[in-house]
């Protein structure tokens, strides 16, 4: 057995010297170490009074055979050294009202049962699990817990284990990881541009980084720019300061223009070298990036801050895309053309009709999707989960509000809830890996994590919370963003904080450290949507 610390009558060691010549005489190898000089203070005012007073007490009970002084300062390793050789550790202060006590922490922190006097910080930690309460100044108790605990070696034995298991948050270092998960959760970082103005070139942001460098060879998407000028209108709506702000509207606005052919229809990808459409534009789907222009378009046209010659660009943009929307056939790209639809119901009254209509077509498709796909455990519009999930309900809930059609809207609910449930543990966001997508019945992928499915679910939450007015949206959407700045798998931050940039994604072991036009759009969408939710500038949430 073993008590620690500087030496003093507040400690009640006496106590505990009276309770031993019970428990030796049935079990005669017990040893009793007192560790630690007389404390400083108590030496000048009594000298060595007290440790005396013990010593005396030692040799009239007969237990010097049994008690075993070591005056004398111990450094953290040879402490350790006599905490791991200790079965039983006795914390015997005598004041009720002690709040810490760092020597009964460091006895729990390296795995030792504890016998203790019922002082603030021992009421609070220690359970029966892993020692044993006596009331203050009370020898007969402390006797007959070390009776118990000698008896019930077995027992002894869980009590280490448990001691150790509980302290593991009590760790400096998990202690860090507590306050920089909850600094993950609370704070807003400011906007930051300077990443995206680097991206971006006199024609269109690039797609790719090598790091934080711009990755010429792969050239430009029209999906890229698209989410880079709804961002920046975004910006200008939400009166933010930053230079070059309708600059980069402008070179946003003009690529997609450059990618949009005479019938309506558009490109996605362009090189670098000569601006020239690429053979991925006839081997790919395209029209998920003809839909988010059609919704970047329709957000500058609605934008009273900008000058009527990049609105009228827009409404072109706009006008020529909206015959090919029925045609569309990737559910995505429909979500995203009921976004537009909403945004700009009321810039052109004249069609207001015609594009009510054509919202309810894309919604009526999705839910005909949903009841396709669901069954008792899955309720989705898809037989997988795969990227930017959340904006399919998303779409449902603003159908449902705009067409007043209940159904829409408990359906936009139900799928999300689904989501959420996919989605969400009980202290982080854990989106859907792409090193497999999700399907129906298998097991779900961890990794490969990527931004635009935070972004999604934020700007989803953001939705369901403006249109309900339920907080437990609000909340989820302030833990999803806590995923970019590190509540997140690996408990690294995803953002930037110094180049304003965001890592591409979360593999098993690391991030990946490269900086591109996705990933950095994506984490910009989610911080706007983040600040509309009657959030103030450098704030806390």
């Amino acid at each position: 057995m073993s008590t620690f610390g500087l030496l003093g009558r507040g400690k009640g060691i006496e106590y505990v010297i009276r309770a031993l010549p019970k428990v030796i005489k049935k079990y005669p190898q017990v040893q009793y170490l007192i560790l630690g000089k007389t404390h400083p203070t108590v030496r000048r005012q009594e000298g060595e009074s007290y440790r005396l007073e013990l010593s005396e007490l030692v040799t009239k009970l007969g237990l010097k055979k049994h008690v075993k002084f070591y005056d004398q300062y111990l450094d953290l390793d040879d402490l350790i050294e006599f905490l791991k050789a200790t079965d039983i550790y006795i914390s015997s202060s005598v004041n009720p009202n002690q709040a810490v006590s760092g020597t009964l922490s460091y006895a729990l922190g390296t795995g030792r049962a504890v016998i203790s006097t019922q002082f603030a910080q021992a009421k609070e930690i220690i359970t029966p699990n892993v020692g044993i309460l006596v009331p203050i100044k009370d020898s007969a108790a402390i006797t007959t817990a070390l009776l118990k605990l000698l008896r019930h070696k077995n027992k002894l034995k869980q009590m280490h284990q448990q001691a150790f298991a509980i302290t593991r948050p009590m760790l400096w270092s998990n202690v860090a990881k507590e306050y920089a998960d909850l600094l993950a959760q609370a704070v807003l970082p400011p906007i930051n541009l300077r990443h995206l103005k680097k991206m971006t070139d006199s024609f269109g942001l690039l797609q790719f980084a090598k790091e934080n460098t711009p990755h010429k060879e792969f050239g430009y998407t029209l999906d890229d720019n698209a989410r880079a000028l709804i961002v920046c209108n975004e910006l200008i709506l939400q009166k933010y300061r930053t230079a070059g702000l309708k600059k980069l509207v402008s070179i946003y606005l003009n690529f997609a223009l450059a990618c949009q052919r005479t019938d309506g229809t558009c490109i996605n990808y362009l090189s670098h070298h000569g601006k020239k459409p690429t053979h991925q534009n006839t081997t790919e789907d395209v029209s998920e990036a003809c839909a988010r222009t059609f919704w970047a378009t329709s957000a500058v046209m609605k934008n009273p801050y900008l000058n009527a010659k990049t609105k009228n660009t827009a409404t072109q943009i706009f006008l020529r895309t909206l015959p090919h929307v029925h045609t569309y056939p990737h559910l995505r790209a429909k979500a995203y053309a009921i976004k537009s639809l909403f945004t700009v119901l009321e810039s052109i009254p004249e069609k207001k009709p015609q594009l009510l209509a054509l919202m309810n077509e894309l919604a009526s498709s999705l839910v005909n999707s949903l009841n396709a796909h669901t069954d008792n455990s899955w309720h989705w519009f898809e037989e997988h989960l795969i990227y930017n999930n959340a904006l399919l309900p998303e779409s449902l809930l603003i159908a449902g509000n705009v067409l007043k059609n209940d159904k829409y809207t408990q359906l936009g609910i139900s799928s999300l809830q689904f989501l959420i449930n996919q989605t969400f543990s009980t202290n982080m966001y854990v989106p859907i890996g792409h090193t497999n997508w999700y399907k129906h019945n298998q097991k779900r992928s961890y990794f490969d994590q990527q931004p635009e499915d935070p972004a999604s679910m934020i700007m989803a939450l953001t939705t369901a919370y403006e249109l309900t007015h339920q907080e437990s949206y609000k909340n989820l959407a302030l833990k999803c963003f806590s995923w970019f700045l590190g509540n997140n798998s690996l408990h690294k931050s995803v953002y930037d904080f110094r180049t304003g940039g965001c890592y591409d994604g979360l593999h098993p072991d690391r991030i990946n450290l490269n900086q591109g036009a996705e990933s950095l759009v994506s984490y910009l969408f989610s911080r706007l949507a983040i600040a509309k939710l009657n959030l103030h500038e450098n704030s806390t949430i």
